[in-house]
């Protein structure tokens, strides 16, 4: 895995190119790889790392939204969203 800042500046890019949001989850599950992409790195999440959902609800009829990050991207992830 990639340094604290190369991963936080990954995030940074994430959240400016709208590929996760800038507002907190209504739901954050935690489990094995499923071997998806990471939205904030972009490398897969193997079985034998954490994986996290993230699940974004929506007003109306439109159904969750969901992310599907690294651990420790989650974390850079969520550090960088709440920057000012």
């Amino acid at each position: 895995m990639p340094d604290e800042a190369l991963q936080r500046a990954e995030a940074r890019v994430a959240i400016r190119a709208g590929r996760l949001p800038r507002r907190e989850p209504d739901r954050v599950f935690g489990g094995p790889g499923s071997g998806r992409p990471c939205r904030v790195c972009k490398r897969p999440i193997t079985h034998d790392e954490t994986e996290y959902e993230l699940q974004f609800a929506h007003a109306g009829a439109r159904p969750l939204i969901r992310f599907y990050v690294h651990c420790r991207c989650f974390a850079a992830w969520d550090l960088e969203r709440t920057r000012p």
